[in-house]
């Protein structure tokens, strides 16, 4: 989230602006698509759609799920920058990637197989797509 340009957090904050576009609040109430609410923060298991191809998603399933801790979320303006979504009441960014930069709103070290694929995968990347 530190790399966006703003934040929703603490009634607004400058980030680091290294990717633009903005970290947004889940809202309260959060709905799912059945009209039932959704607890926030997010915290657990959830599928991750992958939006375009990337060497750190080699070996991972479309639709693994991975564990994510979160009360903000991520929306990049540059479309084409997104890797991945996730879905919990909104649409939101769960990947992001640019030239060297692979940024995830999950925790890779919490979600067992797939997330353990996706650090070998850091390990053996060359930095290029």
């Amino acid at each position: 989230q530190a790399l966006m340009a703003r934040s929703e957090e603490n009634d607004g904050v400058d980030c680091l602006d290294i990717i633009p576009g903005e970290v947004r609040y889940f809202g309260s109430p959060l709905l799912d698509a059945d009209g039932k609410r959704l607890k926030v923060p997010h915290m657990g298991w959830n599928r991750v759609g992958q939006v375009r191809d990337h060497p750190l998603w080699q070996g991972i399933e479309d639709g693994s799920r991975f564990y994510f801790v979160h009360s903000y979320y991520v929306h990049a303006e540059d479309r084409g920058l997104v890797a991945g979504t996730v879905n919990y009441g909104v649409s939101a960014d769960a990947a992001l990637a640019r030239d060297n930069l692979f940024a995830v709103q999950f925790h890779p070290e919490k979600s067992a197989a797939s997330g353990l694929q996706l650090l070998r995968n850091f390990l053996e990347w060359n930095g290029q797509c």
